[in-house]
């Protein structure tokens, strides 16, 4: 009997941890659709319309709750868990028609999807370059324009069509914006050699045998390069199962928005972290928790299950079971979710309110100590999600996490200083860098450079020359 009972328990918390951590790795979005799947399934299961503060428990006519706010002290933030949606918080209820256009599925195009990413990196004038090359691209996703030919229309230096080209290319998806195969094969080899082992021979293959390559007449590839056949195999294979001929195709999903180059998202955070109203007050960090009232079991429902039918019990005790674990797992979620908010935004002040320049990277190891946590519990708690910083900027929480931000910013500054009559190498870079605190070898330097899109120092002054 003991042994029974003790089996029973331990599969009931590894039942409870499993689903907890589940919900862990989901977005607010993806949260809020859990809860209500359930909601409809489960008649057990309710969500009371009444707003209360999760952690005082206080009927709440506005945010954050003036309670716990009472009881603050000290300039560490104020973070609260939020039983709203993005923007729909009222002191009514709302109405279906009233629900906010965050929380409806919006259509981002490729030329969005790109945009988005290379506007950091990009002046206002360059944004408009951008915005005309990815207006340009073909239901491929290349751009077969000459770059020349698009300078002279918009009246810009060749420079910065060919600086858009570089971050555009080198976006996600790697190798849009690209002249054909060949050229979006060798953009994805390079991006793709930063991370992970390629084959030696794969650009001279691309650059010198890309016809024989189509045919896949390896054997003459390797007496043209000299190479044994083994190599010339290795490096087909890897072409063949890493890069995709056609990125922006790979892109989109199934092709059912209103664009054949678009898909669904949300761009509603997870976290919004806004100024306090008081100058000088501590920032108030809002963590989004996907209800839209108290989730409970429904107690007439639950004190009704004793009367119905023996045969009906089982089903009804697992729906108890399941209600009961999704409320307790939810609250642990958000819990979780609230501790890091926490320590991200005391640790990260100075980013939130400031720049890149200015983070100073966490570690997941370290934030999973201070949380007596797994390190893998706390990397799918940040993974897919984001948060609103008090400039209206939305950075995915794996930011607070990248120790090269802050490095490549710096790197990008000595460029955008730079003479443009005479480039600065890499390792000139590098040295550059060792004042600000940043030790980095040259192939550090080259490798956030690619990740910024620009351009080698002999490239640069290529362009300078053909520009003028």
């Amino acid at each position: 009997m003991y042994l029974s009972h003790t089996a029973e328990h331990r599969a009931q918390t590894t039942l409870h941890l499993t689903q907890t951590m589940r919900l862990l790795g989901l977005n607010t979005d993806e949260l809020a659709d859990e809860i209500a799947h359930e909601l409809e399934t489960n008649p057990v299961l309710q969500m009371l319309d009444t707003t209360h503060c999760p952690q005082c428990g206080r009927r709440l006519r506005a945010l954050p709750c003036p309670n716990c706010i009472a009881k603050h002290t000290g300039d560490t933030p104020i973070v609260f868990l939020s039983p709203r949606q993005p923007g729909s918080f009222r002191a009514t209820d709302e109405e279906p028609d009233d629900l906010p256009a965050e929380r409806i599925a919006q259509t981002e195009t490729l030329a969005e999807h790109i945009l988005r990413q290379v506007a950091f990196s990009a002046t206002d004038s360059e944004k408009i370059v951008a915005a005309n090359i990815l207006a340009r691209l073909d239901d491929k996703g290349l751009f077969t324009e000459q770059a020349a030919e698009l300078a002279l229309t918009l009246r810009v230096p060749l420079e910065a069509v060919n600086r858009m080209l570089a971050l555009i290319q080198r976006a996600d998806p790697v190798g849009v914006a690209t002249r054909d195969i060949r050229e979006s094969f060798a953009v994805q080899i390079e991006v793709r050699r930063e991370t992970m082992a390629v084959p030696p021979l794969c650009e001279r293959i691309l650059a010198e045998c890309w016809e024989l390559l189509t045919k896949r007449n390896y054997q003459s590839i390797a007496r043209q390069l000299a190479a044994s056949l083994d190599e010339v195999k290795e490096a087909a294979v890897f072409i063949r199962r890493n890069l995709t001929p056609y990125p922006a195709r790979a892109w989109h999903d199934s092709g059912r928005g209103t664009h054949r180059l678009a898909r669904d998202v949300y761009y509603q955070p997870d976290i919004l972290i806004s100024h306090n109203p008081r100058p000088g007050g501590p920032l108030i960090v809002e963590v989004f928790t996907g209800l839209s009232g108290a989730l409970r079991l429904d107690p007439d429902i639950k004190s009704a299950i004793p009367t119905v039918p023996e045969e009906d019990k089982p089903e009804w005790s697992e729906y108890v079971e399941r209600a009961t674990l999704l409320v307790k797992c939810v609250q642990q979620r958000n819990h979780t979710m609230r501790r890091i908010a926490e320590i991200i935004t005391a640790e990260q002040k100075a980013f939130i309110v400031g720049g890149d320049c200015d983070l100073k990277p966490l570690t997941r190891s370290a934030l999973a100590q201070q949380l007596n946590l797994h390190e893998s519990t706390v990397s799918r708690a940040v993974s897919n999600k984001s948060a609103a910083l008090p400039n209206g900027r939305i950075v995915p929480l794996s930011i607070f996490f990248d120790r090269s931000l802050a490095v490549r910013d710096a790197v990008q500054t000595i460029i955008g200083q730079e003479d443009r009559r005479a480039p600065l190498s890499d390792t000139q870079i590098a040295e550059l860098l060792k004042p600000q605190g940043y030790i980095v070898a040259r192939r550090t330097v080259a490798k956030y450079r690619q990740m910024l899109g620009i351009l080698s120092a002999n490239l640069r002054g290529r362009e300078l020359s053909l520009s003028q």
